[in-house]
């Protein structure tokens, strides 16, 4: 191992008698790419073959039902994803034996997570944001569901596994037993914590009775479930850290052999993300001295997730606050981390920018997608295999679009020459990565340009690609990523008189002097994130947007915690805005209802908001000019990114991904 910085996260582990090569795991991560009947397809086969020959000691297979197609009272009730894995037959045990015996053949030991997904709500009670109790359970039929899960695992042993996880953590059966809000039975599975931890123990004591003595078998649980209000602030808790530590020696004297940490638990999705995005105080780590706290009350190995860097990891485990790192969206980013970081190949490792978009794909029918790696879910069809015929390949654009197609191209053995009409890389990230909680986008640049010289592109900055030079060099294929531009809204009358109008993007890269009262014309993300970085630097902000919803395009999830974050540093949200013109003094509108109340309406202030400045954030133009003045002059032309439609940055990397792939 070159990096002996890492000699504690490679060192070999044990969980009961299953020796482990080193202490990386990769968590059961829900991928939703099996057929309808939950049948192991071969996109999982090749999805759980990357993230074992990445280099991980053990890969947990994700959230196979115990049970999906009930009779009698509870009939229907069963939630899981759609295109899951299913083992409640017998049917399922030959596609999970291939599985199985595939991760070990990549080097990693394969244990697969069983779970029931949920039982859905008949009352009406509603404990926050629209979400119902669930009915309380006969107790024969808990005892029912124990035996469900007791036949998984025998299924899951036949089936070469090496070792069983029992899912308890986030959204599922075995959490609304722990969960003091969901769960408000009065019998001996309700109430106090011992008993709320009583499904768990008996379901446990189950599969160990089944699996055998000498068979790893473990619990995934959260740490806590919280329940948010706006804002972010915690309105409940279900689970709290103390009920937790009550509960883990239940379960290790109920037989588990290892105690494996989440976070939170059922509740509404529109607020599931807030803790595990990119924003202070819940950064990368969070959760390690909870962790620390588990680890101290039990004698079994603990594994701990919650962004931990190998870095973080490897300085935990020497102290003591945790035995194996459970790395989820950090591997689906790259599954050859641990490789990597073990060659001491650092900065080749692919960034996860924790922007949640796996968390927010995970159910779609065309299964989980990742920002950073297009190849999660479809490592056959993005394999990167050697071109049968090197080419001459031109790049126009220094993005992710065309830093990602030149560094796909060079390793696939192109002679690749990327033209940057800026004298630095980066493109719109440079721009992106400035507003709060945005700067780890920086780490996607610093990751296609080390792959540019890795990969010997040959680069040229401060130069921008025109049809002269294309004729004079005579390529085989010109990629053009020149991204976009600003636009003017040109139907707001006295706009262009105004005195300071600038752009969102000048304004974020500080090539703009803003006054102390601001008008940002223009709701999307990069107005409201503009908002925010000028609302942290003390200006008076108002956004103001034609539509109804404020950077309704974004996931959901980022969304309402960034909106929430500028109604608490009091930026004036103004939706369904009829712009009536701008004087030297300010912008004219007029609220066509909407979310604006009806006292803001009324308001003289509503009817001429004072500006010193009038920032624009009205979306973007392609600038497609060099695409049509090479129509037809050269043998292939792709044009990708923001150059043929303004849209994110996952668009752009993929689409130099693919393209490169096809030359």
């Amino acid at each position: 191992m070159a990096e002996s910085s890492y000699e504690s996260l490679f060192s070999p582990g044990r969980i009961g008698k299953m020796e482990l090569k080193n202490r990386i795991v990769y968590p059961p991560m829900g991928t939703n790419i099996c057929t309808f009947e939950g049948e192991v397809t071969d996109r999982l086969k090749a999805y759980h073959a990357a993230r074992a020959g990445g280099g991980v000691g053990l890969d947990i297979v994700e959230n196979a039902a115990v049970d999906t197609h009930m009779e009698g009272p509870n009939k229907g009730s069963v939630a899981r994803l759609p295109f899951g894995l299913n083992i409640d037959e017998d049917r399922h045990i030959p596609g999970l034996r291939d599985l199985a015996q595939l991760i070990k053949d990549n080097g990693a030991k394969a244990a697969l997570q069983i779970y029931h997904g949920t039982l859905w709500a008949m009352p009406p009670q509603r404990p926050v944001f629209g979400a119902e109790l669930p009915r309380e359970l006969p107790e024969d039929a808990i005892v029912e569901f124990t035996v469900r899960f007791a036949e998984a695992a025998k299924r899951a042993k036949d089936a070469g596994f090496d070792a069983i996880e029992i899912h308890g953590s986030n959204i599922n059966l075995q959490t609304q037993f722990r969960s003091s809000v969901w769960n408000k039975r009065n019998d001996k599975y309700g109430g106090s914590v011992e008993n709320r931890a009583r499904f768990m123990c008996d379901t446990i004591k189950a599969v160990k009775n089944v699996a055998g003595k000498e068979f790893p078998v473990w619990c995934r649980i959260s740490l806590f479930e919280v329940f948010y209000t706006a804002g972010g602030k915690v309105a409940e808790y279900g689970v709290t850290l103390e009920d937790t530590l009550a509960q883990v020696p239940m379960f290790v004297e109920a037989g588990v052999d290892a105690i494996h940490l989440s976070a939170f638990g059922f509740y509404d999705y529109t607020i599931v993300y807030y803790p595990i995005s990119p924003v202070p105080p819940m950064s990368a780590g969070t959760y390690l001295d909870m962790a620390e706290k588990v680890k101290k009350a039990v004698k079994v190995p603990v594994i701990a997730a919650g962004r931990i860097s190998p870095e973080a990891g490897d300085l935990a485990i020497k102290e003591g606050k945790l035995d194996f790192v459970s790395m989820g969206r950090a591997l689906q980013a790259d599954p050859e981390l641990p490789k990597k970081v073990a060659a001491g190949n650092r900065k080749d490792v692919v960034p996860c920018i924790a922007c949640n978009h796996c968390f927010e794909t995970v159910s779609w029918a065309d299964g989980v997608i990742c920002v950073a790696n297009p190849a999660i879910g479809r490592e056959q069809e993005f394999e990167i295999k050697k071109a049968d015929k090197p080419k001459k390949v031109i790049v126009a654009g220094g993005g992710p679009a065309g830093m990602s197609a030149a560094q796909i191209a060079a390793r696939r053995g192109h002679d690749v020459l990327l033209y940057e009409k800026e004298k630095k890389l980066g493109g719109q990230l440079d721009a992106a990565a400035v507003p709060p909680h945005r700067g780890i986008l920086r780490s996607v640049t610093t990751y296609l340009a080390n792959q540019l010289v890795k990969h010997k592109v040959k680069v040229e900055l401060g130069k921008e690609l025109t049809l002269e030079e294309v004729e004079k060099l005579g390529p085989d294929v010109c990629i053009l990523a020149t991204g976009a531009s600003p636009i003017i809204p040109e139907d707001i009358p006295g706009l262009s008189e105004h005195p300071h109008v600038v752009t969102a993007v000048d304004v974020l890269l500080g090539r703009a002097e803003v006054g102390d009262r601001v008008v940002i014309i223009g709701g999307e993300r990069v107005g409201c994130e503009t908002a925010e970085l000028l609302a942290d630097r003390g200006k008076q902000v108002t956004v103001t947007k034609r539509g109804p919803h404020m950077a309704d395009k974004m996931n959901p999830d980022m969304r309402l915690n960034l909106v929430d974050r500028l109604k608490e540093k009091g930026v004036r949200l103004l939706t369904n805005v009829l712009y009536l013109g701008v004087t030297e003094t300010g912008v004219g509108i007029h609220v066509r209802g909407g979310v604006t109340s009806m006292a803001e309406i009324a308001a003289d202030g509503m009817k001429n908001i004072p500006a010193d400045t009038i920032v624009i954030a009205a979306g973007a133009k392609p600038n497609n000019e060099l695409a049509q003045a090479l129509e037809g002059k050269v043998p292939e032309l792709y044009s990708i990114g923001d150059c043929v439609e303004p849209r994110r940055i996952l668009e752009a990397i993929h689409e130099g991904w693919k393209v490169a792939l096809e030359i």
